[in-house]
Formats: structure tokens, sequence, C-alpha cells
């Protein structure tokens, strides 16, 4: 577990400002998932992740298509990530983890030096453009199928849909609910 959370603070050292918001749910314990990875711990004063005993508050979970999604500087499918435990807490978290991005060429640069990180980063792009690009979009178009052609992932505009008519229904039965407390109070008074 503690490798784990190397990882993530190093990613959190690369991107002080979300570091730095992250830092205002101190003293929270927290969870990321993305299969097999586990990332568990409590946020510090400073928005470091410490180890900690004891379940997660909230815990954020990542589909592969998420972390694909966010690697192409996308923003993940509502399917692709699900939030468990404290809504709001795991709702912010996950709009912090959103930007958390690798910087590949720091961490080159440490080792190898600006001008050579430099230069394996053009290389490992020039080598992968157009074989990775038929990979990345072999990749869109699966993830695409799974959710068009045979629907085993909700589409964006599905989801949406969804959740406005939920709104809509919890909006409704409040109205419902108020107009019912009004009539009630109505009839209690008639009947003294």
């Amino acid at each position: 577990m503690r490798i784990q959370i190397a990882v993530f603070n190093h990613l959190l050292n690369q991107q002080p400002a979300v570091r730095a918001e992250l830092a205002a749910h101190a003293g929270r314990r927290l969870g990321v998932v993305l299969a097999p990875m586990t990332v568990r711990g409590v946020v510090t004063e400073e928005g470091w992740l410490a180890a900690c005993e004891g379940e997660p508050e909230a815990t954020i979970r990542l589909s592969h298509a998420a972390a694909l999604a966010a690697a192409s500087g996308r923003d993940p499918a509502l399917s692709d990530v699900v939030l468990e435990g404290d809504a709001e807490l795991a709702a912010a978290v996950g709009r912090l983890l959103a930007r958390l991005r690798w910087d590949a060429g720091e961490d080159l640069s440490r080792l190898v030096g600006d001008v050579a990180a430099n230069r394996l980063q053009r290389v490992a792009r020039a080598s992968l453009g157009f074989k990775g690009e038929i990979a990345w979009r072999l990749l869109e178009n699966w993830v695409e199928h799974l959710r068009e052609e045979a629907p085993m992932l909700a589409s964006r505009q599905a989801v949406g849909g969804f959740v406005a008519a939920v709104d809509g229904l919890r909006d409704d039965v409040a109205r419902s609910e108020k107009r019912l407390a009004r009539l009630e109070a109505a009839l209690a008074q008639t009947k003294e």
C-alpha cells in the first residue's frame, strides 16, 4: 500500500495546485481504485496522502476507459467513474483527480537531463506516432461499440437524460409533499 501512496504523492508533487486544494480535505480518509491498483489513505494538512487505518469515507472507482480518456486529455464518461461513500467528498476529490497528470518529461529529465529527456520524448512520440494513433482509435471504437451497439455502457447523453428525469421527479415529489402538507394543515384548522 505504501508504494501506491508514494506514486499518488509523486503525481501530487507534480501538481502543486491540486495538492493545495486537496489539503482542504485534511483528516478525511479516501480511496481511489483503478483495478488492480488501490490507493487508500488520509489527507494531510499539506495535501499529501498518508497511510491510515480504517475504511475510506469516500472511494472513487475508475474504469480503465476513464484512465485512458484522462490520458488522452478527454473527460471520462459518467459510467466510467463510480463514487462511493460520502458523495460530496468523493465528487470533490474526483474533480481534483481529473486534473492530475503525470509529467513524464520532468521525471526523465531528473534521470538523464533536460536535453536527453526532450530527445527521448520526441523519439517515443515518433515511434508510437502512427501505430499509437491506430491503437488509440481502435480502443475508442471498441469503447463506442460497447456504448452504442452493445449497450453494456451508458452514453453520456443517456445518463444525463436519466439524471435530469430523476431530478425532475424529485422536484415534483417535493412540490406534492408541500401541497399535501398545506391541505393537511387546512383540514386540521377546519376540524378545530
